[in-house]
């Protein structure tokens, strides 16, 4: 359709004339996209420079082509066995309509000239072109197959899996595969990625539903389906997941791996039966966070210094603790990227695999067939690992087969429930390992929390001078903290709310971290011990700078912390 291969000649011109595109932006979109691969459309989405509704509009009109939608794709999508569905996938093209007369295709990218010249190829005079979102030709293609015209209705059944299916499951099939079912999940979608979200909650309730997504570590309710549809939606989830719809008494798990905003999501889905209906929750796991670095966690540099260290030792042990949510894993992925190179063999071993890291070998645990922390590390052991990450020490097996492995000339990675740094020695005292093996192995403690980060369109400054208990009160903690830093250099902050925050007053997240060696872990609790660098003092640090709330802190660590 255009014979521009140029970088500028794949995008429409209308992006530039008004003033979306700069060459400048053009120039960041082509590193990008030689970088990841990805197309350029799809770096343009991610980026946020240009949706996929307003890339698609703009070749549609430029190229004086049809803009083809989802509800004017068919429930059941034309077959042609000269085109394998793989294909069609990768290239992002779904058949409208096939027959004589016509041979109808929605394309993502107008601008690939070799699968455009494949279609011409096969259908001539008859091939008419149209320009759809990737989002709505991933949904068309994933509803499967139609049936051909002249098959009768047993052969209309096996094609659509309902041989032996009750009527209820045909029922709940035609609910998910709804045009108003995928609308409002591919809304769901894009309000979940735009707003960062980790989870998406789905709850029945009598009446309705209610839907909330985890944004920063909080539930934020958003727009909950229709009347009528939300059984469709749990459906259509299942069926994307893998899982048994006919199945609703008993708990089940599945995954989705889903394009969104031009980037590979993985969705960890798992069911449960309520009272009003099954509840649905997916935990949002973007690949991309498999290529952390150290350096984008931004860590405190005394931490960084210590890790640093401590990750460059030939063996030994490991140890990052804190809650469930509080960024754990991501700090261990780091870890692992910074030491993931082809002379070391590096085992993972998780539940479940949530950053997918390629050069890492990574094991997934299930507790119901055996395969334990335990199970799974012994079998590790055996197979020459230089590097392994134990996803968590939970009993007392994994802790002293953890606590060998570093003994015998691995480099051990792994986590503890525990409050506090100090807390983890006590918890592997607990667990068995002796006082003097855990002396001689532990190389590091690391602990960490996420707190709010104060959004920067809308935060005001506090005038200390106007509020004098708030001065008083931060002058407290500094000093009783170790911090006696001087007022002047105090910028506290107000959570103030705007619509680039949702009104929360937030915007992302920041951590909180402590790191100490063993004799540090020794001299905790003791007049040794005093003038450590805590998660407290970190939290006191990070009110001063204006990067957080004392409110915020507070309601991370709790009072006591102070």
């Amino acid at each position: 359709m255009l014979q521009d291969t140029t970088m500028r000649g794949r995008v429409p011109a209308i992006f530039f004339e008004n003033g979306t595109l700069t060459d400048q932006d053009l120039a960041k979109v082509s590193d990008a996209a030689a970088a990841t691969g990805q197309p350029v459309r799809a770096v343009l989405d991610r980026l946020g420079l240009i949706s996929q509704k307003e890339w698609a509009r703009a070749c549609a009109a430029h190229l004086n082509c049809a803009l083809i939608t989802l509800d004017q794709m068919p429930e059941r999508i034309p077959q042609d066995d000269r085109l394998s569905s793989d294909y069609l996938r990768r290239a992002a093209i779904a058949p409208v309509e096939i027959n004589e007369d016509r041979a109808v295709f929605a394309v993502a990218d107008p601008f690939d000239e070799s699968a455009l010249a494949a279609l011409d190829m096969i259908f001539g005079s008859t091939l008419q072109i149209g320009i759809a979102t990737d989002r709505d030709i991933e949904t068309a293609m994933a509803r499967g197959p139609a049936v051909s015209a002249g098959d009768d209705d047993d052969t209309k059944l096996a094609v659509a899996g309902a041989d032996g299916l009750d009527l209820d499951t045909d029922r709940l099939t035609e609910l998910a595969n709804n045009a108003p079912t995928v609308r409002y999940l591919d809304t769901l979608f894009d309000a979940a990625i735009e707003m960062r979200a980790t989870d998406i909650h789905l709850e029945p309730a009598d009446p309705g539903a209610r839907v909330r997504l985890r944004v920063d570590g909080e539930l934020v309710e958003v727009q909950s389906p229709a009347a009528g549809i939300y059984e469709g939606v749990v459906s259509r989830l299942k069926i994307l997941a893998g899982m048994d719809i006919s199945e609703r008494r008993l708990p089940q798990d599945g995954r989705i791996r889903q394009r969104l905003s031009g980037r590979e999501i993985d969705m960890r889905v798992a069911s449960a039966p309520m009272i009003h209906g099954e509840a649905i929750v997916l935990r949002l796991l973007d690949n991309l966070e498999g290529l952390s670095k150290l350096e984008d966690l931004h860590l405190p540099a005394h931490v960084s210094k210590r890790l640093g260290t401590a990750i460059k030792q030939p063996n030994g042990l490991i140890l990052v603790t804190g809650p469930t949510g509080s960024g754990k894993t991501t700090t261990l992925h780091a870890a692992m990227n910074a030491l993931n190179d082809s002379r070391r063999k590096i085992v993972t071993i998780e539940n479940p695999v949530e950053i997918q890291t390629p050069g890492l070998q990574q094991i997934e645990v299930n507790a119901e067939l055996g395969w334990t922390f335990a199970a799974a590390l012994r079998t590790v052991l055996r197979h020459d690992p230089d590097v392994i990450m134990v996803g968590e020490i939970r009993d007392s097996e994994t802790a002293e087969l953890a606590v060998r492995a570093a003994m015998t000339g691995h480099l051990v990675f792994s986590t503890l429930h525990t409050n506090s740094a100090v807390d983890a020695a006590t918890r592997l005292i607990d667990l068995g390992v002796p006082d003097y093996l855990m002396k001689s192995v532990v190389r590091l403690v690391a602990a960490q929390r996420l707190v709010r980060r104060v959004c920067q369109h809308c935060a005001q400054p506090i005038d200390l001078q106007k509020h004098p208990k708030t001065r008083d009160l931060f002058a407290r903690l500094d000093q009783r903290t170790g911090q006696q830093t001087s007022p002047d250099s105090w910028n506290l902050m107000r959570s103030v709310g705007c619509d680039a925050c949702n009104q929360t007053g937030f915007r992302g997240r920041v951590a909180l971290f402590e790191a100490l060696e063993p004799e540090e872990l020794a001299a905790a609790g003791t007049s040794r011990g005093k003038g450590l660098r805590t998660l407290a003092s970190e939290g006191v640090r990070m009110i001063g700078e204006g990067q957080t709330t004392l409110e915020e802190v507070m309601r991370v660590l709790g009072v006591k912390s102070f």
